[in-house]
């Protein structure tokens, strides 16, 4: 009995445990958003303001990428478009970023963050590129509603690889959560499901969020910045492949 309330306090610890690195990440994209939120009340010229001046600078922009702002790749992942999208994001890296720093050191935890969030961007920039030249909307999404296709169609035909601009961990935070998977496959998650707590496996959890990622990315075409998302998990994978051949596994 003795050592099952051990076992069990143990499993308690760890879930709500914040992992220092983890945390520390959390911080800055909260730090990044109250500063762009203040900004967003100072006109900067011409009428933008400081934060529009910030989100162009530090967001992820193949116009501006392509003459020299290279670090965009990494200062994309610590801006976010609104409260609800922080709030969603630094909850997954928490969560699922502390248990993976325990696991893999806070070394590792940083390849897997920056590794998916930098790739999971230039993915998302392949996929505007692409985007002209993939099937038209009616040709895909027949089975969508007329009033719900004309809504996607209105909310991806804004994007180009010119004017479109990708902000946001999503791609990181998916990188950790594949990693996750490929690492401990059988492990259990809890997910809520808007106000249902659901247990599944890791694996599970990893096969249900691509699944909705194509669907958004590729046959819906609604916000294509879910490639970011797609490319990002991917990433993260195949990194817990390799970490798990090197002793990280499920006991």
């Amino acid at each position: 009995m003795i050592a099952l309330m051990r076992r069990w306090l143990w499993r308690l610890r760890k879930l709500f445990y914040l992992a220092p690195t983890a945390l520390k990440l959390a911080g800055v994209c909260f730090l990044v958003y109250i500063a762009i939120s203040i900004s967003s009340r100072v006109e900067f010229a011409f009428g933008y303001s400081f934060a529009d001046t910030m989100r162009s600078f530090f967001g992820l922009n193949w116009s501006l990428l392509k003459v020299g702002f290279l670090w965009q790749p990494v200062t994309y992942i610590f801006m976010h478009a609104s409260f609800l999208h922080l709030v969603l994001n630094m909850l997954a890296l928490l969560l699922f970023g502390s248990s993976v720093e325990v696991e893999v050191g806070s070394k590792r935890f940083l390849e897997i963050f920056f590794l998916g969030g930098v790739i999971g961007g230039l993915g998302w920039i392949v996929l505007l590129a692409l985007m002209p030249h993939l099937p038209a909307m009616p040709d895909t999404a027949q089975w969508i509603p007329q009033f719900a296709r004309s809504w996607v169609s209105q909310s991806s035909g804004r994007e180009t690889l010119t004017n479109a601009m990708c902000i946001g961990a999503s791609g990181a935070v998916f990188s950790l959560i594949g990693a996750y998977a490929a690492m401990f496959p059988s492990r259990k998650v809890y997910v809520l499901l808007i106000i249902i707590p659901l247990r599944m496996s890791a694996r599970w959890l990893a096969i249900v969020l691509g699944f909705l990622t194509i669907a958004e990315a590729v046959v819906i075409h609604a916000q294509v910045a879910y490639a970011a998302h797609l490319v990002g998990g991917l990433t993260g994978f195949l990194y817990g492949l390799w970490l798990h051949k090197r002793g990280f596994y499920d006991d």
